[in-house]
Parts: C-alpha cells; structure tokens; sequence
C-alpha cells in the first residue's frame, strides 16, 4: 500500500548512496549500510544483520526492477539506485529509489522450493513499516522509492562516541 509519508519523526542524521544498478550493488548496499549505522554507533549485531537484510531485499527488488541483471544489456543514466538511510528517534528509516515505475507487489508465497518470491513478506516481518511512493516525473526523474522503518533494539548498547 503506498504512504506518502514514511514517518512525522524528526530525523536526527541522513546518508545517502547512489550506485549503478548491477548485482554487485547489493553486497556494496550492505556494506553501506552496516558501516553507516555502525558509525552512527549502532552496535547491536542482530539490528544490524536485520538491516543489511532489509537493504538487501530493497535493493534486489530495485535492480531487478531496471533489468540490468542481464550482461548483455547496455547500462544507461537511468540504470541507478539510490539508498537513503536515515536516523529517527526510535528506529531507522531505509529508503531505496530506482527509476522505474512499477510497484511492488507482494506476489504470495512462492512454492518452498522456489529461491526468490519472499523479498517483501521478509521486509514486512522485520520492519514496524513498509511501503512505498511514486514519484512524479522531474523528481528524481520519476520512479519510486520503497522504504521501510526498522526499531532500534529494546536495550541498545551504548553509541559509539
């Protein structure tokens, strides 16, 4: 279901990264993400596993939504991916933009022995929301941008100074 506005939280600190749609991407959004909420200094491993599970899905959903899986494909400007991580009082707000019009849609569950089909059901289990907006075009050139709020950990260490 789309939400206009993913949260009426202030945010406390934003990072943002663009790449190149290719497969590669998802590891690097990882990382990215895991070393941004690190320096933020969220320590707690599972939140951070839970993170990094999250981008993952955000961003396979992306770049297979701009088709550039494919070697043979030739990368265009519009073969980019954003991510937004951005730091709330109780949670972290992930975002990912992609050019492409096309919504998610959960598709059911898959059989068992399917390998992909479960992205957004995973999303919405760990996260306290989830959804996305379409963008008009001129705003980032179109497209849209899927988010998710993932909480904080109940009794989070202490932040790294």
């Amino acid at each position: 279901m789309p939400m206009p506005s993913p949260t009426e939280s202030p945010i406390l600190r934003h990072d943002a990264l663009t790449l190149i749609a290719l497969p590669n991407s998802i590891h690097i959004g990882r990382t990215y993400a895991t070393a941004v909420l690190r320096g933020w200094g969220h320590l707690d491993d599972d939140f951070l596993a839970d993170a990094q599970l999250v981008v993952s899905e955000l961003l396979t959903n992306a770049v297979d939504a701009l088709g550039f899986t494919d070697p043979r494909v030739v990368i265009t400007a519009r073969a980019v991916v954003r991510i937004y991580l951005s730091e709330l009082s109780d949670c972290v707000l992930i975002e990912v933009w992609d050019p492409h019009p096309r919504i998610p849609h959960p598709r059911g569950m898959p059989p068992p022995d399917a390998l992909r089909g479960r992205g957004l059901e995973i999303v919405r289990h760990l996260t306290r929301d989830s959804g996305y907006s379409v963008l008009p075009d001129g705003a980032h050139a179109g497209g849209k941008i899927v988010f998710a709020t993932l909480p904080f950990p109940q009794e989070e260490p202490p932040r790294a100074p």
